[in-house]
């Protein structure tokens, strides 16, 4: 009897458990974002808040203020006002874009002495596609009204959201001040919950923190610095490099193509209009210096991060994108790390009963598999 009553109380306190936890889930589901975003910027920002601590002394809260106002200043407040900037410079990119479709001549363009032949090659060898007959002025002007559609569409939408936005920057400062102050308590709290071992825990929470910091490292301050540097490119060609600069950014997040899906049209437009220097000279400004930050810089700062391999990010990216938004870059990899290292956690406490099932150890990806 007094077995059963012990497994009826065990039973009645999880089902009481989970339904509060599902309450508070519902409860918080608003700032979920909010919350991982401050605990990734907090985990970013440790070592600086250790030194901070150190220089404070027995003041932690006084640590924590200078910290979150170290980070709202540097970080968020530019953020705001870049993004503000990006809008407003964007619609008038698109703008001079499209003033200049409307006023090219295509055919002229295509009859020039510089392009025809080329036009020619393309003719002999691609049969089927007949390049005087596409209507590139329509599909470019469309294309281009839609992006600026889109770009006031946003515009708007930030505009009419003043309210909300600062709402929610409030929240996160006030969400990173105590992450920053009470980060460690509620770090060990949640390890005591755990019903797993230190080693495991460690290692848990290791590889989320490397993923986390890995994809702000590898994803966005690359994107930062190959913007600038296609920014420079563009600068130097006569076009304006902010706005076009920070698309270059962002697509560098594009796996394959990347900045490539920026400067190369653009080149090959100035060829087209008879500014072939200038073409030739943004090609090899994108494929050199652009192209090659990504290569230099990269190992630089994933050294001793994430052990994923770019496969397994560039999936989790796109699967994150597709199912949680533009936070999916980071959503992504955090819950396919996740999920790697509970899979080898798994694999080491199971390894016994494994080995007995398959007598040996599992091939390797690539190698042949042992006959029976």
């Amino acid at each position: 009897m007094n077995r059963e009553r012990r497994q009826f109380y065990s039973t009645f306190l999880l089902l009481i458990l989970t339904g509060a936890l599902v309450l508070a889930f519902l409860v918080l589901r608003p700032f979920i974002d909010i919350l991982i975003i401050g605990l990734v910027l907090a985990a970013l920002f440790r070592p600086v808040h250790r030194k901070i601590a150190g220089l404070c002394g027995p003041r932690p809260t006084l640590a924590a203020l200078v910290t979150t106002g170290l980070i709202f200043s540097c970080l968020i407040i530019p953020v705001f006002f870049f993004l503000g900037a990006l809008l407003a410079q964007g619609v008038q990119s698109v703008n001079a874009l499209q003033a200049k479709l409307a006023t090219t001549d295509f055919n002229a363009l295509f009859s020039h002495e510089s392009v025809a032949p080329y036009l020619n090659w393309v003719q002999e060898h691609l049969p089927f596609l007949d390049i005087k007959k596409l209507a590139l002025q329509a599909d470019l002007l469309s294309l281009s009204k839609n992006a600026g559609q889109i770009l006031l569409d946003s515009g708007t939408t930030i505009l009419g959201n003043v309210f909300v936005l600062t709402m929610n920057f409030v929240i996160l400062i006030f969400v990173l001040f105590f992450l920053i102050r009470d980060g460690e308590a509620m770090l060990g709290y949640a390890r005591y919950l755990l019903p797993l071992s230190t080693d495991q825990e460690n290692r848990i929470f290791r590889q989320l923190d490397d993923v986390a910091k890995s994809v702000i490292l590898g994803a966005f301050v690359i994107a930062l610095a190959q913007g600038a540097a296609g920014g420079v490119g563009l600068f130097i060609v006569g076009i304006q490099p902010f706005f076009w600069g920070c698309m270059m950014g962002f697509a560098s997040l594009i796996p394959v193509v990347g900045t490539a899906i920026i400067w190369l049209p653009v080149s090959i437009y100035l060829m087209l209009t008879g500014q072939w220097q200038w073409g030739l000279f943004l090609i090899g400004w994108g494929a050199v210096v652009v192209s090659s930050i990504d290569s230099i810089i990269r190992p630089i700062l994933m050294q001793n991060r994430s052990k994923m391999s770019t496969f397994w990010v560039f999936l989790s990216i796109i699967g994150g994108i597709k199912l949680f938004g533009a936070l999916g870059i980071l959503y992504g990899p955090l819950v396919l790390g996740f999920a790697m290292v509970m899979l080898t956690l798994y694999g080491e406490d199971y390894r016994h009963v494994l080995e007995e099932r398959n007598l040996v150890s599992p091939p390797r990806p690539g190698l042949d598999t042992p006959a029976d």
